[in-house]
């Protein structure tokens, strides 16, 4: 088997893939009163231990956060202008091409179940309404505490808050290397942050210092058996999932830990799932629609169609469900895009023609 030099765009893409279908797994199962109302049937595992894995699951923000610092500083170190000035350019263009995803995405879900909503509770009427449906539609509901259609869109303002920062904290790295790390564990503790920002800020910096320092690839070429490498993975994410889930830990300590695990996990997912053929398919398949999924999945299974869902009762089918549904929309969701794509070119080519 050949050694891997490097964290490619396809292992993104797998461990994007496994922290889409934790997501997916964590918000279905983690609240023991859903499970005992709705009958889930979760055997062979026993409550206590099905609890502990399903709200490990959340370290998928943690994780996607990791990929995002880690893919923007990718992206800066192979830039051929790395002034401030060419950084914050990109900074913008990679903030327009997000809030124009998230607009489709939002008219999509507005166009498929607008009957499900109401627009004048939520937002309230006339200028004022249709200016806080603006605000949700772009994706700035978090910034400003207005109303949004979905809570799971809180991720948004990380998102763009981190498009802005990374490159900021590459700089900083550039210069300080890991040391600078000292400086994102203690930054936290001194300055006011906003909430998710702070808790994120030290796997953020974790992921700008591991893509400069090529802290993957030096794992990748460690020469040792892929067994061995599998077992030792297995067991630090074994150890990991007690740990992390004990309520000291969780309570006081996830901003320190998540990081170091969100770094196991795109080494584990990078190197030994990434080979392992058909499952490697699958959750690079899942990992290249995990934006759609992280921002619909939410009316499929707990605002509009949660009876359905839960209905199939056995937790492994009502996981799978879920997780087909979600890539259906969003793979449709994507065509669409396309197509608008191609409408747009056309009519350009129109224009210039």
């Amino acid at each position: 088997m050949r050694l891997k030099t490097t964290f490619e765009k396809r292992d993104t893409m797998v461990v994007k893939g496994l922290a889409i279908l934790m997501l997916l797994f964590y918000h279905l199962f983690e609240n023991a009163a859903v499970l005992e109302q709705l009958n889930v049937v979760y055997a062979p595992f026993p409550r206590d231990l099905f609890l502990m894995l399903s709200g490990f699951g959340n370290i998928c923000v943690a994780v996607f956060v990791f990929l995002t610092a880690y893919g923007i500083t990718k992206g800066c170190m192979t830039s051929e202008d790395d002034s401030v000035t060419a950084l914050m350019h990109g900074a913008v263009g990679r903030f327009c091409k997000l809030i124009g995803n998230f607009v489709i995405m939002y008219l999509s879900v507005n166009l498929v179940w607008h009957s499900f909503f109401d627009y004048v509770k939520l937002y309230g009427k006339g200028i004022q309404g249709c200016m806080l449906a603006f605000i949700d539609m772009f994706g700035f509901a978090q910034f400003f505490g207005t109303p949004t259609l979905n809570m799971t869109w809180w991720y948004m303002e990380l998102a763009i808050l981190f498009i802005f920062l990374v490159p900021v904290m590459y700089l900083l790295v550039r210069k300080a290397g890991a040391y600078s790390l000292i400086l994102a564990f203690l930054l936290p503790m001194a300055v006011s942050m906003n909430e998710d920002v702070q808790r994120y800020f030290l796997v953020a910096m974790l992921g700008v210092t591991a893509a400069k320092e090529l802290w993957l690839e030096k794992i990748f070429s460690r020469k040792l058996h892929p067994v061995w490498k599998t077992l030792i993975g297995v067991i630090l994410i074994a150890i990991c999932i007690p740990l992390r889930q004990n309520y000291m830990v969780h309570t006081h300590f996830l901003w320190i830990l998540d990081g170091p695990i969100a770094l196991l996990l795109c080494w584990f997912g990078g190197e030994i799932l990434a080979r392992i053929p058909g499952l490697s398919h699958v959750l690079a398949f899942f990992g290249r629609y995990s934006m759609n999924i992280f921002f619909v999945h939410t009316f499929l299974y707990l605002a509009i169609h949660r009876d359905w869902f839960y209905s199939f009762r056995y937790a492994a089918l009502i996981w799978a469900v879920l997780a087909a549904a979600s890539l259906i929309y969003s793979i449709v969701l994507e065509a669409v895009k396309k197509g608008l794509r191609m409408a747009l070119k056309i009519v350009e080519r129109g224009a210039n023609g």
